[in-house]
């Protein structure tokens, strides 16, 4: 593995690690959800009264002010040394600017999502991690920031089904579609399955990543002509082990047999640079996380209903 400053293609299965220090401890976040680095300055930071563990305050950012997480606090490790220099990662996804105060900033790695070890499901459902890979001789642990922000700010997980949202079950067929979806945060896919089917949508199929879904895609509709694909769609989250959702898609799209599968990419990092690799890798729609009301409505529109 080496680092790079060169843009990633799309849809190569690759990622950019930033790796970061918490104390001494290496932990990496991916390059597509930081904005910026910057030295940690205490004159910037207002303190809140009573704030819970792990908000260091609201940090002042290109005169705004947006919260300061404290990840040495949030990851229950104890600073071994009085550190003058910390940085402040700046990020950005789920339409929301944050900032982590972290020790130290090593370098950039590109690597693979199939190189991603997902962490056992047990742990997963009970850490801020979402996997390790193994760069320089050593394992970085891969930071789920979605994870921490959602503990602190719930609204950042996923939107409440709105009333006239789910009253519309009563007239939209939404059971006539069946729906793949690929999600490897336990939390997001249970909670997506669940909002889904409350509103009437009860053929879903879902994956832990990119890779079991091609596979069940590949084996359920690729060998059979007969099969149609009309009234499939697939939703997908970006990142993802093994396989990213965008390597999915480009998979799907370049295979005659399920290039007619509709393919809704569903993910946090949803900007103005993403939607254009979405619509490189020939993805019908993308929908930002938290964002469920919206991806209902897209989906109504596959049934047939204008919305």
């Amino acid at each position: 593995m080496s680092d790079t400053g060169i843009l990633l293609k799309t849809g190569t299965n690759e990622m950019e690690l930033l790796t970061v220090l918490v104390d001494d401890q290496p932990f990496g976040m991916n390059v597509a959800k930081v904005q910026s680095i910057q030295q940690y300055d205490p004159k910037l930071v207002t303190k809140l009264p009573a704030s819970q563990p792990g908000i260091e305050g609201m940090f002042l950012y290109r005169d705004k002010t947006i919260p300061l997480l404290d990840l040495s606090d949030i990851l229950g490790i104890k600073l071994t040394s009085n550190y003058e220099r910390e940085i402040i990662i700046v990020t950005e996804f789920n339409n929301s600017v944050n900032s982590f105060k972290v020790q130290g900033v090593k370098r950039i790695y590109r690597v693979s999502w199939n190189e991603l070890e997902p962490l056992d499901s047990f742990v997963q459902c009970n850490s801020y991690l979402t996997g390790s890979v193994h760069v320089d001789d050593s394992q970085v642990l891969v930071l789920d920031l979605e994870h921490i922000l959602s503990n602190f700010f719930p609204d950042l997980a996923l939107e409440d089904v709105a009333d006239d949202v789910m009253m519309k079950k009563q007239a939209v067929a939404r059971d006539q579609l069946e729906i793949l979806f690929a999600e490897d945060s336990p939390t997001i896919r249970k909670g997506v399955a669940k909002a889904l089917q409350q509103s009437g949508f009860e053929n879903i199929t879902d994956f832990v990543n990119g890779e079991d879904a091609h596979n069940y895609i590949t084996k359920r509709f690729a060998g059979d002509s007969d099969k149609n694909v009309d009234n499939v769609v697939l939703i997908s989250d970006i990142e993802m082990p093994q396989m990213d959702g965008l390597s999915l898609c480009r998979k799907i799209k370049e295979d005659p047999k399920l290039k007619d599968i509709y393919v809704v990419m569903f993910s946090s990092l949803i900007n103005p640079q993403m939607v254009e690799k979405c619509k490189k890798v020939k993805a019908e729609n993308y929908v930002t996380k938290p964002e469920t009301n919206r991806l209902i409505s897209i989906l109504d529109e596959q049934c047939g209903v204008t919305v």
